[in-house]
Protein backbone atom coordinates (compact mmCIF):
# COMPACT_ATOMS: atom_id res chain seq x y z
CA UNK A 1 0.00 0.00 0.00
CA UNK A 2 1.30 3.59 -0.64
CA UNK A 3 2.80 5.79 1.78
CA UNK A 4 1.26 8.67 0.26
CA UNK A 5 -2.48 9.58 0.72
CA UNK A 6 -3.72 9.53 -2.99
CA UNK A 7 -5.60 12.82 -1.86
CA UNK A 8 -2.71 14.21 -1.00
CA UNK A 9 -0.29 13.04 -3.70
CA UNK A 10 -1.77 15.84 -6.26
CA UNK A 11 -1.31 18.38 -4.28
CA UNK A 12 2.39 16.93 -3.09
CA UNK A 13 3.43 16.78 -6.64
CA UNK A 14 2.55 20.26 -7.48
CA UNK A 15 4.31 21.57 -4.88
CA UNK A 16 7.75 19.94 -5.29
CA UNK A 17 7.71 21.00 -8.72
CA UNK A 18 7.23 24.26 -7.65
CA UNK A 19 10.05 23.66 -5.46
CA UNK A 20 12.33 22.27 -7.89
CA UNK A 21 11.72 24.60 -10.73
CA UNK A 22 12.38 27.74 -8.63
CA UNK A 23 15.86 25.74 -7.73
CA UNK A 24 17.98 27.10 -10.80
CA UNK A 25 21.21 26.70 -9.43
CA UNK A 26 22.15 22.80 -10.34
CA UNK A 27 23.80 22.33 -6.63
CA UNK A 28 20.98 23.47 -5.04
CA UNK A 29 18.76 21.17 -7.02
CA UNK A 30 19.84 17.81 -6.63
CA UNK A 31 20.37 18.12 -2.77
CA UNK A 32 17.04 19.45 -2.36
CA UNK A 33 15.51 16.70 -4.89
CA UNK A 34 17.14 14.08 -2.94
CA UNK A 35 16.21 15.28 0.64
CA UNK A 36 12.28 15.93 -0.43
CA UNK A 37 12.24 12.12 -1.87
CA UNK A 38 13.86 10.72 1.17
CA UNK A 39 11.19 12.17 3.00
CA UNK A 40 7.94 11.97 1.26
CA UNK A 41 8.59 8.15 0.90
CA UNK A 42 10.02 7.63 3.99
CA UNK A 43 13.40 6.43 2.73
CA UNK A 44 16.76 5.64 3.92
CA UNK A 45 18.25 7.06 1.61
CA UNK A 46 18.23 8.53 -2.39
CA UNK A 47 20.11 9.78 -5.10
CA UNK A 48 20.02 11.24 -8.13
CA UNK A 49 22.56 9.80 -11.17
CA UNK A 50 23.10 12.04 -13.90
CA UNK A 51 24.15 10.70 -17.31
CA UNK A 52 27.65 11.81 -18.75
CA UNK A 53 26.72 11.58 -22.55
CA UNK A 54 29.55 11.60 -24.21
CA UNK A 55 31.67 8.80 -21.71
CA UNK A 56 28.08 6.97 -21.45
CA UNK A 57 28.12 6.77 -17.78
CA UNK A 58 26.53 7.29 -14.46
CA UNK A 59 27.74 9.25 -11.75
CA UNK A 60 26.64 10.83 -8.33
CA UNK A 61 26.16 14.89 -8.65
CA UNK A 62 25.54 15.29 -4.76
CA UNK A 63 25.83 12.19 -2.32
CA UNK A 64 24.29 12.45 0.97
CA UNK A 65 24.98 9.77 3.73
CA UNK A 66 25.74 9.71 7.30
CA UNK A 67 29.21 7.64 6.66
CA UNK A 68 31.50 10.09 5.23
CA UNK A 69 33.64 7.58 3.91
CA UNK A 70 30.71 6.00 1.80
CA UNK A 71 29.56 9.32 0.79
CA UNK A 72 33.57 10.11 -0.51
CA UNK A 73 33.16 7.03 -2.26
CA UNK A 74 29.67 7.57 -4.06
CA UNK A 75 30.66 10.78 -5.64
CA UNK A 76 34.02 9.62 -7.09
CA UNK A 77 32.24 6.91 -8.38
CA UNK A 78 31.49 6.56 -11.91
CA UNK A 79 29.76 2.93 -13.65
CA UNK A 80 29.02 2.42 -17.53
CA UNK A 81 25.16 3.79 -18.28
CA UNK A 82 24.17 0.21 -19.34
CA UNK A 83 24.92 -1.77 -16.01
CA UNK A 84 22.92 -2.57 -13.14
CA UNK A 85 19.56 -1.87 -12.40
CA UNK A 86 19.99 2.30 -12.93
CA UNK A 87 21.32 1.33 -16.70
CA UNK A 88 18.33 -0.93 -17.22
CA UNK A 89 15.69 2.14 -16.44
CA UNK A 90 17.68 4.48 -18.53
CA UNK A 91 17.62 2.33 -21.69
CA UNK A 92 13.95 1.24 -21.16
CA UNK A 93 13.09 4.39 -20.05
CA UNK A 94 10.41 3.22 -17.33
CA UNK A 95 10.35 3.13 -13.38
CA UNK A 96 11.45 -0.12 -11.57
CA UNK A 97 10.49 -1.02 -8.38
CA UNK A 98 13.05 -4.59 -6.63
CA UNK A 99 12.05 -5.85 -3.10
CA UNK A 100 15.38 -7.66 -2.85
CA UNK A 101 18.22 -5.95 -4.75
CA UNK A 102 20.78 -8.86 -4.08
CA UNK A 103 18.96 -11.30 -5.99
CA UNK A 104 18.09 -9.03 -8.87
CA UNK A 105 19.86 -10.73 -11.97
CA UNK A 106 20.04 -6.50 -13.29
CA UNK A 107 21.80 -6.01 -10.16
CA UNK A 108 25.69 -4.22 -10.86
CA UNK A 109 27.71 -5.59 -7.46
CA UNK A 110 30.23 -2.80 -8.49
CA UNK A 111 28.22 0.03 -7.33
CA UNK A 112 28.01 -2.47 -3.56
CA UNK A 113 31.63 -2.90 -3.71
CA UNK A 114 32.99 0.09 -4.24
CA UNK A 115 30.90 2.36 -1.86
CA UNK A 116 30.31 -0.04 1.05
CA UNK A 117 27.12 0.19 0.37
CA UNK A 118 24.21 -2.03 1.11
CA UNK A 119 21.01 -1.74 -0.31
CA UNK A 120 18.15 -3.93 -0.06
CA UNK A 121 14.88 -2.10 -1.40
CA UNK A 122 14.65 0.27 -4.36
CA UNK A 123 13.21 2.35 -6.78
CA UNK A 124 14.20 3.40 -9.50
CA UNK A 125 12.77 6.25 -12.03
CA UNK A 126 14.63 7.81 -15.24
CA UNK A 127 14.92 11.15 -16.15
CA UNK A 128 13.80 12.27 -19.29
CA UNK A 129 14.36 15.44 -20.92
CA UNK A 130 13.79 17.09 -24.05
CA UNK A 131 16.77 16.15 -25.45
CA UNK A 132 16.40 12.33 -24.16
CA UNK A 133 17.33 10.61 -20.98
CA UNK A 134 19.75 12.81 -18.35
CA UNK A 135 20.22 10.53 -15.51
CA UNK A 136 18.02 8.72 -13.04
CA UNK A 137 15.99 9.03 -9.56
CA UNK A 138 16.29 6.20 -6.97
CA UNK A 139 15.16 5.57 -3.58
CA UNK A 140 16.29 3.08 -1.22
CA UNK A 141 16.51 1.33 2.34
CA UNK A 142 19.06 -1.28 3.67
CA UNK A 143 17.01 -3.05 6.48
CA UNK A 144 14.02 -1.44 6.49
CA UNK A 145 9.97 -2.26 5.02
CA UNK A 146 9.46 -2.94 0.97
CA UNK A 147 7.96 0.34 -1.52
CA UNK A 148 4.76 -0.67 -3.15
CA UNK A 149 3.38 0.59 -6.21
CA UNK A 150 2.14 3.62 -5.41
CA UNK A 151 5.63 5.00 -4.19
CA UNK A 152 6.97 3.92 -7.51
CA UNK A 153 3.84 5.72 -9.24
CA UNK A 154 4.84 8.48 -7.12
CA UNK A 155 8.66 8.64 -7.76
CA UNK A 156 7.65 8.05 -11.54
CA UNK A 157 5.76 11.22 -11.92
CA UNK A 158 7.72 12.94 -9.68
CA UNK A 159 10.87 12.34 -12.10
CA UNK A 160 9.27 14.33 -14.47
CA UNK A 161 9.45 17.73 -12.79
CA UNK A 162 13.12 17.10 -11.64
CA UNK A 163 14.47 16.05 -15.75
CA UNK A 164 12.66 19.16 -16.38
CA UNK A 165 14.42 21.36 -13.45
CA UNK A 166 17.77 19.62 -13.96
CA UNK A 167 17.49 20.77 -17.72
CA UNK A 168 16.55 23.88 -16.68
CA UNK A 169 19.20 24.26 -13.95
CA UNK A 170 21.82 22.97 -16.81
CA UNK A 171 20.57 25.60 -18.89
CA UNK A 172 20.56 28.43 -16.53
CA UNK A 173 24.20 27.48 -15.49
CA UNK A 174 25.33 27.36 -19.55
CA UNK A 175 23.80 30.60 -19.55
CA UNK A 176 25.12 32.07 -16.93
CA UNK A 177 28.49 30.63 -17.72
CA UNK A 178 28.09 32.35 -21.10
CA UNK A 179 27.38 35.60 -19.46
CA UNK A 180 29.91 35.46 -17.07
CA UNK A 181 32.30 34.97 -19.86
CA UNK A 182 30.65 37.43 -22.10
CA UNK A 183 30.90 39.64 -19.13
CA UNK A 184 34.94 39.22 -18.95
CA UNK A 185 35.09 39.67 -22.71
CA UNK A 186 33.44 43.23 -22.34
CA UNK A 187 35.64 43.83 -19.43
CA UNK A 188 38.56 42.43 -21.07
CA UNK A 189 37.95 44.56 -24.63
CA UNK A 190 37.26 47.37 -22.55
CA UNK A 191 40.24 47.40 -20.91
CA UNK A 192 42.27 47.25 -24.25
CA UNK A 193 39.81 49.46 -25.48
CA UNK A 194 40.67 52.21 -22.29
CA UNK A 195 44.40 51.27 -22.76
CA UNK A 196 44.54 51.89 -26.61
CA UNK A 197 42.47 55.45 -26.04
CA UNK A 198 45.37 56.06 -23.43
CA UNK A 199 48.06 55.48 -26.05
CA UNK A 200 46.08 57.48 -28.65
CA UNK A 201 45.74 60.39 -26.44
CA UNK A 202 49.41 60.23 -25.26
CA UNK A 203 49.98 59.74 -29.17
CA UNK A 204 48.25 63.09 -29.74
CA UNK A 205 49.45 64.81 -27.08
CA UNK A 206 52.75 64.28 -28.22
CA UNK A 207 52.01 65.34 -31.79
CA UNK A 208 50.60 68.25 -30.40
CA UNK A 209 53.80 69.28 -28.39
CA UNK A 210 55.68 68.51 -31.43
CA UNK A 211 53.55 70.22 -33.57
CA UNK A 212 53.65 73.48 -31.19
CA UNK A 213 57.51 72.98 -31.18
CA UNK A 214 57.68 73.11 -35.14
CA UNK A 215 55.62 76.22 -35.08
CA UNK A 216 57.66 77.47 -32.40
CA UNK A 217 60.34 76.55 -33.86
CA UNK A 218 59.52 77.77 -37.72
CA UNK A 219 58.48 80.84 -36.38
CA UNK A 220 62.03 80.98 -34.55
CA UNK A 221 63.89 80.24 -37.51
CA UNK A 222 61.85 82.93 -39.32
CA UNK A 223 62.51 85.66 -36.76
CA UNK A 224 66.19 84.82 -36.97
CA UNK A 225 66.30 84.94 -40.70
CA UNK A 226 64.88 88.62 -40.40
CA UNK A 227 66.86 89.75 -37.74
CA UNK A 228 70.42 87.80 -39.22
CA UNK A 229 69.31 90.32 -41.99
CA UNK A 230 68.47 93.56 -40.58
CA UNK A 231 71.78 93.19 -38.11
CA UNK A 232 74.14 92.64 -40.81
CA UNK A 233 72.62 95.50 -42.32
CA UNK A 234 73.23 97.54 -39.60
CA UNK A 235 76.39 96.09 -38.66
CA UNK A 236 78.60 97.59 -42.00
CA UNK A 237 77.52 101.47 -40.98
CA UNK A 238 77.59 100.66 -37.28
CA UNK A 239 81.73 99.77 -38.06
CA UNK A 240 82.12 102.84 -39.92
CA UNK A 241 80.97 105.14 -36.92
CA UNK A 242 82.66 103.59 -34.11
CA UNK A 243 85.31 103.29 -36.23
CA UNK A 244 85.35 107.18 -37.39
CA UNK A 245 84.36 107.68 -33.54
CA UNK A 246 88.06 106.29 -32.71
CA UNK A 247 89.84 107.54 -35.24
CA UNK A 248 88.17 111.45 -34.45
CA UNK A 249 89.50 110.80 -30.74
CA UNK A 250 93.24 109.96 -31.97
CA UNK A 251 92.52 113.17 -34.26
CA UNK A 252 91.71 115.36 -31.28
CA UNK A 253 94.48 113.93 -29.05
CA UNK A 254 96.95 114.69 -32.41
CA UNK A 255 95.34 118.58 -32.37
CA UNK A 256 95.49 119.50 -28.35
CA UNK A 257 99.51 118.29 -28.82
CA UNK A 258 99.74 120.61 -31.74
CA UNK A 259 98.57 123.52 -30.41
CA UNK A 260 100.17 123.00 -27.07
CA UNK A 261 102.95 123.17 -28.95
CA UNK A 262 102.75 126.63 -30.57
CA UNK A 263 105.36 129.46 -29.20
CA UNK A 264 104.44 132.44 -27.71
CA UNK A 265 101.56 133.87 -25.50
CA UNK A 266 99.62 135.92 -28.11
CA UNK A 267 97.40 133.42 -28.76
CA UNK A 268 96.41 132.55 -25.77
CA UNK A 269 92.87 133.66 -26.04
CA UNK A 270 92.34 132.27 -29.21
CA UNK A 271 93.84 128.73 -27.83
CA UNK A 272 91.33 128.94 -24.69
CA UNK A 273 88.82 129.01 -27.27
CA UNK A 274 89.94 126.58 -29.55
CA UNK A 275 90.42 124.46 -26.35
CA UNK A 276 87.00 124.87 -25.15
CA UNK A 277 85.73 123.17 -28.93
CA UNK A 278 87.71 120.78 -28.74
CA UNK A 279 86.50 119.38 -25.13
CA UNK A 280 83.09 119.68 -26.95
CA UNK A 281 83.80 117.74 -29.84
CA UNK A 282 85.45 115.18 -27.57
CA UNK A 283 82.52 114.60 -25.56
CA UNK A 284 80.66 114.69 -28.95
CA UNK A 285 83.04 111.40 -30.10
CA UNK A 286 83.13 109.96 -26.91
CA UNK A 287 78.89 109.49 -26.98
CA UNK A 288 78.91 108.88 -30.45
CA UNK A 289 81.81 105.59 -29.22
CA UNK A 290 79.65 105.00 -26.28
CA UNK A 291 76.21 104.40 -28.26
CA UNK A 292 77.76 102.91 -30.98
CA UNK A 293 79.50 100.36 -28.84
CA UNK A 294 75.80 99.86 -27.49
CA UNK A 295 74.46 99.66 -30.83
CA UNK A 296 76.44 97.12 -31.73
CA UNK A 297 75.71 95.24 -28.56
CA UNK A 298 72.65 94.66 -29.88
CA UNK A 299 73.76 93.84 -32.96
CA UNK A 300 75.26 91.08 -31.60
CA UNK A 301 72.28 89.92 -29.48
CA UNK A 302 70.27 89.74 -32.52
CA UNK A 303 72.72 87.74 -34.12
CA UNK A 304 72.89 85.07 -31.18
CA UNK A 305 68.71 85.37 -31.32
CA UNK A 306 68.81 84.41 -35.13
CA UNK A 307 71.54 81.76 -34.05
CA UNK A 308 69.34 79.96 -31.21
CA UNK A 309 66.16 77.61 -31.72
CA UNK A 310 67.56 75.92 -34.31
CA UNK A 311 68.63 72.53 -31.85
CA UNK A 312 67.35 69.34 -31.66
CA UNK A 313 65.97 68.27 -28.00
CA UNK A 314 68.12 65.39 -27.18
CA UNK A 315 68.96 63.75 -23.61
CA UNK A 316 71.58 65.71 -21.27
CA UNK A 317 72.23 65.46 -17.74
CA UNK A 318 70.92 68.30 -16.30
CA UNK A 319 73.03 69.55 -13.05
CA UNK A 320 76.02 68.72 -15.44
CA UNK A 321 74.52 71.27 -18.03
CA UNK A 322 73.97 74.12 -14.70
CA UNK A 323 77.17 73.46 -12.97
CA UNK A 324 78.90 74.36 -16.10
CA UNK A 325 77.17 77.33 -16.27
CA UNK A 326 77.93 78.25 -12.71
CA UNK A 327 82.15 77.33 -13.68
CA UNK A 328 81.45 79.50 -16.46
CA UNK A 329 80.48 82.34 -14.22
CA UNK A 330 82.56 82.19 -11.92
CA UNK A 331 85.46 82.13 -14.82
CA UNK A 332 83.83 85.22 -16.07
CA UNK A 333 83.55 87.12 -12.51
CA UNK A 334 87.54 86.32 -12.36
CA UNK A 335 88.64 87.42 -15.55
CA UNK A 336 86.49 90.93 -14.86
CA UNK A 337 89.84 91.86 -12.40
CA UNK A 338 89.70 92.13 -8.80
CA UNK A 339 88.68 89.87 -6.18
CA UNK A 340 85.47 87.52 -6.99
CA UNK A 341 82.93 88.87 -3.88
CA UNK A 342 80.13 86.92 -5.17
CA UNK A 343 79.55 83.58 -3.29
CA UNK A 344 77.37 81.13 -5.74
CA UNK A 345 75.88 78.49 -3.52
CA UNK A 346 74.89 75.39 -5.28
CA UNK A 347 72.44 72.54 -4.49
CA UNK A 348 71.97 69.68 -7.16
CA UNK A 349 69.20 67.36 -6.81
CA UNK A 350 70.34 63.80 -7.85
CA UNK A 351 66.99 62.77 -8.79
CA UNK A 352 67.11 65.28 -11.33
CA UNK A 353 68.38 63.18 -13.98
CA UNK A 354 68.72 63.93 -17.54
CA UNK A 355 65.94 65.84 -19.85
CA UNK A 356 65.53 66.74 -23.41
CA UNK A 357 67.21 69.93 -23.88
CA UNK A 358 68.57 71.76 -26.65
CA UNK A 359 71.81 72.07 -24.76
CA UNK A 360 74.25 74.91 -25.62
CA UNK A 361 70.55 77.20 -25.30
CA UNK A 362 69.33 76.13 -22.22
CA UNK A 363 73.13 76.64 -21.69
CA UNK A 364 72.94 80.26 -22.56
CA UNK A 365 69.58 81.37 -20.62
CA UNK A 366 71.28 79.90 -17.27
CA UNK A 367 74.54 81.99 -17.92
CA UNK A 368 72.29 84.89 -18.62
CA UNK A 369 69.92 84.67 -15.87
CA UNK A 370 73.51 84.41 -13.59
CA UNK A 371 74.93 87.15 -15.08
CA UNK A 372 72.06 89.34 -14.28
CA UNK A 373 72.09 87.42 -10.67
CA UNK A 374 75.87 88.84 -10.24
CA UNK A 375 75.20 91.88 -11.97
CA UNK A 376 72.27 92.78 -9.01
CA UNK A 377 74.33 91.60 -6.38
CA UNK A 378 76.99 93.62 -7.05
CA UNK A 379 75.18 97.16 -7.71
CA UNK A 380 73.30 96.39 -4.08
CA UNK A 381 76.85 95.84 -2.12
CA UNK A 382 77.57 99.76 -3.37
CA UNK A 383 75.33 100.73 -1.06
CA UNK A 384 74.75 97.81 1.22
CA UNK A 385 75.48 98.11 4.77
CA UNK A 386 78.37 96.44 6.34
CA UNK A 387 78.22 92.50 6.79
CA UNK A 388 76.59 92.36 3.24
CA UNK A 389 77.85 89.67 1.28
CA UNK A 390 76.52 89.13 -2.33
CA UNK A 391 74.98 85.96 -2.96
CA UNK A 392 73.68 83.50 -5.62
CA UNK A 393 72.16 80.20 -4.73
CA UNK A 394 71.68 77.97 -7.79
CA UNK A 395 69.14 74.65 -7.09
CA UNK A 396 67.99 71.67 -8.98
CA UNK A 397 64.81 69.86 -8.02
CA UNK A 398 63.25 66.76 -9.47
CA UNK A 399 58.94 66.91 -9.44
CA UNK A 400 56.99 64.06 -10.75
CA UNK A 401 56.15 65.11 -14.42
CA UNK A 402 59.02 67.80 -14.29
CA UNK A 403 62.25 69.41 -13.47
CA UNK A 404 63.37 73.13 -11.91
CA UNK A 405 66.00 75.50 -12.22
CA UNK A 406 66.15 77.87 -9.12
CA UNK A 407 68.55 80.61 -9.51
CA UNK A 408 68.05 82.87 -6.42
CA UNK A 409 69.96 86.23 -5.52
CA UNK A 410 70.07 88.43 -2.41
CA UNK A 411 69.97 91.71 -4.52
CA UNK A 412 68.03 94.41 -4.23
CA UNK A 413 64.90 92.77 -5.95
CA UNK A 414 62.62 94.11 -8.33
CA UNK A 415 59.65 96.04 -8.72
CA UNK A 416 56.60 94.92 -9.44
CA UNK A 417 55.80 97.24 -12.21
CA UNK A 418 59.40 96.26 -13.69
CA UNK A 419 58.16 92.71 -13.40
CA UNK A 420 55.49 93.09 -15.72
CA UNK A 421 57.74 94.08 -18.21
CA UNK A 422 60.96 91.80 -17.98
CA UNK A 423 60.77 89.49 -20.79
CA UNK A 424 59.55 92.00 -23.10
CA UNK A 425 62.44 92.32 -25.91
CA UNK A 426 64.89 95.57 -25.80
CA UNK A 427 62.90 95.85 -21.91
CA UNK A 428 66.42 96.66 -19.45
CA UNK A 429 67.18 98.44 -16.34
CA UNK A 430 70.82 98.43 -16.87
CA UNK A 431 72.44 101.81 -17.52
CA UNK A 432 73.07 102.69 -21.34
CA UNK A 433 75.74 101.11 -22.48
CA UNK A 434 75.44 98.13 -19.97
CA UNK A 435 72.48 96.10 -21.13
CA UNK A 436 70.51 95.26 -24.54
CA UNK A 437 67.40 94.07 -22.79
CA UNK A 438 67.33 91.19 -25.57
CA UNK A 439 68.75 88.46 -22.65
CA UNK A 440 65.93 87.61 -20.83
CA UNK A 441 63.25 87.77 -24.09
CA UNK A 442 65.84 85.34 -25.77
CA UNK A 443 65.81 83.40 -22.62
CA UNK A 444 62.09 82.75 -22.46
CA UNK A 445 61.83 82.31 -26.08
CA UNK A 446 64.18 79.51 -25.53
CA UNK A 447 62.66 77.72 -22.40
CA UNK A 448 58.81 78.49 -23.29
CA UNK A 449 58.67 77.91 -26.54
CA UNK A 450 61.86 75.69 -28.19
CA UNK A 451 61.50 73.20 -24.98
CA UNK A 452 57.81 73.78 -23.61
CA UNK A 453 58.84 74.84 -20.48
CA UNK A 454 57.90 78.14 -18.15
CA UNK A 455 60.50 80.66 -16.86
CA UNK A 456 58.97 82.79 -14.28
CA UNK A 457 60.32 85.45 -11.54
CA UNK A 458 59.47 85.43 -7.82
CA UNK A 459 60.84 88.88 -5.80
CA UNK A 460 60.88 91.04 -2.81
CA UNK A 461 61.82 94.08 -3.49
CA UNK A 462 64.71 95.10 -1.49
CA UNK A 463 65.34 91.61 -0.02
CA UNK A 464 66.04 88.98 -3.34
CA UNK A 465 64.97 87.96 -6.51
CA UNK A 466 64.74 84.25 -7.99
CA UNK A 467 64.19 83.27 -11.33
CA UNK A 468 62.71 79.75 -11.80
CA UNK A 469 62.88 77.30 -15.26
CA UNK A 470 60.68 74.50 -14.97
CA UNK A 471 61.24 72.20 -18.12
CA UNK A 472 59.32 68.58 -18.72
CA UNK A 473 61.18 65.28 -17.99
CA UNK A 474 59.94 64.05 -21.40
CA UNK A 475 60.17 60.35 -21.70
CA UNK A 476 62.08 57.51 -19.89
CA UNK A 477 64.80 59.42 -17.92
Amino acid sequence: MSTIADTDRARLLHELACAFAARMNLDDLIPFVVAQCRDVLHAEGAAVLLLDAERQELFFPYVENADPTVAARLRDLRFPADRGIAGAVLRTGRAMRVDEVATDPRFYTGVDRESGLTTRNLLSAPLVAREGPIGVIQVLNQIGPGFTDGDLAFLETLAGSIAVAVENARLYGRLKRSAEELEQRVVERTRELQDKNTELERTLRQVRQLQQQLVAQEKLASLGQLTAGIAHEIKNPLNFVTNFAQLSVDLLRELREALAAQPGADGAGAFENVADLLDDLDLNVAKIAEHGKRADGIVRSMLQHARAGGGTLERADLNALVAEAVALTRHALRARGGPIDVDIETDYDPAVGSVPVVAQDLSRVCLNILDNACYAVTAKRQDAPRGYTPTVRVQTRARPAEVEIRIQDNGPGIPAAVREHLFEPFFTTKPPGEGTGLGLSLSYDVVAHQHQGSLRVESTEGESTEFIITLPRGGDA
